[in-house]
């Protein structure tokens, strides 16, 4: 007789799964099933909703264009004159005054602000200067301007040994 083989294999052998592991591979098969299933049903409604939307579009793109193309009714020229009037009031030399107060300025004036109104015709102006006599020269060089007329000191003060100085002035259309 022969002694029996002995079993040095220390490894252990695999369990098949149990039925709770197949039960549960089933369901998440089944659950993956369905979600791709509404991703793909969204996917399809939000490409028709996309499709309804450039539809609309094109469709606002065309009474658009044929609004503009062919009036109901003629502007009559009451209706237009304030538009025109606005339109000329805005349609100021806008570099010339800025182009002016840049020249009227010299070393001796800074100027801080310009705050101009086209519907009103003013200019109302911030800045300072080391004297009176730069401050005033600044005020005799706006008013020799041809854009600028009836320039006026509003306000100034000494601050720190500088004259910090506000005007206004008409704003002429030439």
């Amino acid at each position: 007789m022969s002694p029996s083989p002995i079993a040095l294999d220390f490894a252990r052998r695999r369990r098949w799964p149990g039925l709770l592991g197949w039960v549960l591979l089933g369901l998440g098969l089944a659950m993956t099933t369905l979600e791709v299933n509404d991703f793909l049903l969204r996917r399809a409604d939000l490409q028709a909703r996309e499709h309804i939307v450039e539809r609309l579009r094109h469709q606002l793109q065309r009474e658009r264009r044929h609004m503009v193309s062919t009036p109901a009714a003629p502007v009559r020229a009451e209706e237009a004159a304030p538009a025109l009037q606005l339109a000329a009031q805005l349609g100021r030399d806008w570099p010339a005054l800025f182009a002016n107060v840049d020249a009227a300025a010299s070393d001796a004036v800074a100027v801080l602000s310009v705050a101009p109104d086209a519907v009103r015709g003013t200019v109302s102006l911030s800045a300072e200067a080391g004297s009176l006599d730069g401050m005033f020269g600044f005020l005799g060089q706006l008013e020799a301007t041809d854009t600028l007329d009836a320039v006026e000191l509003v306000s100034y003060e000494q601050q720190g040994g500088r004259f910090v100085f506000n005007l206004n002035a008409r704003w002429e259309r030439r």
